[in-house]
């Protein structure tokens, strides 16, 4: 009996020192916390003149002081020493009201790559979308709607196709017998796309925000109400949800959601 008092006490201690350890990180770190991750996707329709290419995708970047704008600056500088081709981002450049256009601009053309710099507009970038289309061209980058691009690539290509969520992606002409890759802001659209294309790419639900293992979002956003975080395979289609590189001004803290970098390699073969 008097053990069993003994354990009792130990795992409330343990419990309780977790719980505090789990609020202090969401609250004072996951804010400004951030990761790179890795992703190989494989598809046997890749040719090994494609094997290996590198997208560097960022989603959900939410700028909203100067403070955010440094830290994305940090970021920016630390993605160069990541060898990677190709640069996409996903929506959602501002978190509110556009400011300093210039700076934003020049710290977007600081991102160093050889085969394209591509952006699709998510929600938040819509009232100034104009502004934002600005900024995003000022630092080298394409932005596309409902349009899609056929990237040249040793000799070989693959169709990179940008939409809303209510483009019917079947318009898209093929001019490539490898792969597809959508770039598309909320996530719910892969139901439709799924089948169409062999890579979504979304972002939108910051991964969650708060993500319990097993029981999964704790906060799903409209658009992200099915598909939420991490990926996913259905219909011989992959879709990548980015966690994003901040989530909002309002709410930013994150559990198990962490901010992020996607580093997606283009693979023939799964690497063992």
């Amino acid at each position: 009996m008097k053990k069993l008092k003994i354990f009792t006490k130990l795992v409330f201690i343990f419990i309780t020192i977790s719980l505090i350890i789990t609020m202090v990180y969401v609250y004072f770190f996951s804010p400004s916390h951030y990761r790179f991750s890795s992703f190989d996707y494989v598809n046997s329709n890749i040719t090994s003149s494609l094997n290996g290419f590198k997208i560097a995708y960022i989603s959900d970047i939410n700028l909203s002081d100067k403070k955010s704008l440094e830290r994305l600056e940090k970021i920016v500088d630390e993605l160069n020493e990541y060898s990677f081709d190709m640069a996409l981002i996903g929506g959602d450049l501002f978190d509110g009201h556009v400011f300093s256009e210039k700076e934003v601009g020049n710290i977007l053309k600081k991102i160093d790559c050889r085969y394209g710099k591509f952006a699709i507009l998510g929600e938040k970038d819509q009232d100034s979308s104009l502004e934002i289309k600005k900024i995003f061209n000022d630092g080298g980058f394409e932005v596309l709607e409902n349009t899609a691009r056929t990237i040249h690539y040793n000799n070989d290509s693959f169709l990179l196709c940008a939409c809303d969520k209510n483009y019917d992606i079947s318009q898209f002409k093929e001019t490539t017998k490898t792969i597809k890759v959508l770039m598309t802001h909320q996530p719910d659209s892969f139901t439709i796309n799924q089948g169409k294309i062999n890579l979504q790419l979304s972002g939108h639900s910051y991964g969650g925000t708060l993500y319990l293992p097993y029981f999964g979002a704790l906060l799903k956003p409209q658009g992200a109400q099915n598909y939420n975080h991490g990926i996913y395979q259905e219909n011989n289609s992959t879709l990548l949800v980015s966690n994003g590189l901040h989530a909002s001004a309002s709410f930013p803290y994150k559990l198990f959601a962490p901010n992020e970098v996607n580093l997606i390699t283009l693979s023939k073969v799964e690497k063992k």
